[in-house]
């Protein structure tokens, strides 16, 4: 695969679906990633704006290592579709001159594949999911939670959710009845994201299953709130649905952002594949790359 080794810049920016994310590196300018300067470069009105901010490459033994950050500053596990677009963004400038390679995030190591010759489709294999709840974060006895009612102040009754952990803890809701939208997930979301069930408060997804190979979800994340797509949401949803016998081993995805595909091998481990696109690369203006750097802004 030929590829020109893009030039140095203050940062990249990509989306995955709607699901966008900075990427800083530091070999190329300085960053200091506490929680108020990543909140600073997330935010849409006083700093570029995204879903998420990926920090690396780092030092690894093997691979590449990053830091994945949330909008609001806390640092997160795992993110498929940010482990997609550092892949990527890997392979476009340089870093990695494979196809395969392994990445370090805070949940461990994942595999990715890059699938085209213009590194547009990157599939990562995310590992087993589990609904045991001890992994989960839930309160209570240790159990499988591929069951679980749970009642919120606004749902009038009982959600029937599945809660699972690959990487970050997910609590898919199923409707069976009512489609999944915004205007319910952003009512939804909040009241499960924080339900006292969760030590860890859990990211959020409500699933409608359209048929054996597809299912449709809406999301809202623990540390962005509603976004548009998710890898590991994605991913947690089919395994979800699989579980409960809904769907096959290879399940599309559709999204507000747009699809995804997942695949659960015999052993359990979940891959997801879909497309990554590049968005802007640019340099901080003076006074807010000081910020960030760690230096302070001049008046």
């Amino acid at each position: 695969m030929s590829q020109d080794t893009a030039p140095a810049v203050d940062f990249a920016k990509y989306q995955a679906l709607g699901n966008d994310y900075i990427v800083i590196d530091p070999r190329y300018t300085a960053f200091d990633p506490t929680p108020e300067n990543v909140r600073l470069a997330c935010d849409r009105h006083f700093g570029l704006g995204a879903d998420g901010l990926l920090y690396g490459p780092l030092p690894a033994d093997d691979g590449f290592r990053l830091r994945i950050f949330n909008p609001d500053g806390t640092e997160c596990e795992k993110s498929g579709n940010g482990l997609r677009i550092f892949a990527r963004y890997l392979r476009e400038s340089g870093h990695a001159d494979t196809d395969a390679f392994t990445l370090h995030s805070l949940a461990g190591p994942s595999a990715v594949r890059i699938l085209d010759g213009r590194a547009e489709t990157v599939r990562i294999d995310l590992g087993p999911a589990t609904t045991d709840s001890r992994a989960v974060g839930a309160t209570g006895p240790a159990r499988p939670m591929l069951h679980e009612p749970l009642h919120t102040a606004d749902d009038g009754g009982s959600l029937s959710v599945t809660c699972v952990q690959l990487g970050n803890p997910h609590c898919v809701v199923f409707l069976d009845d009512e489609p999944a939208g915004e205007e319910l997930a952003r009512r939804i979301g909040p009241a499960v994201r924080d339900h006292e069930l969760f030590t860890q408060r859990v990211n959020v997804e409500l699933l409608n299953v359209i048929d054996r190979e597809n299912i449709r979800i809406e999301i809202f994340e623990r540390g962005a709130g509603y976004t548009l797509s998710s890898g590991t949401s994605a991913c947690t949803a089919a395994f979800a649905a699989h579980a409960r016998g809904l769907t096959g081993a290879r399940t599309t995805v559709h999204m507000p952002g747009g699809r995804v595909t997942v695949e659960i091998d015999e052993d359990g481990r979940l891959a997801l594949g879909g497309e990554v696109l590049p968005v802007l690369r640019g340099h901080w203006a003076p006074r807010i790359g000081q910020q960030l750097s760690g230096r302070g802004a001049s008046a």
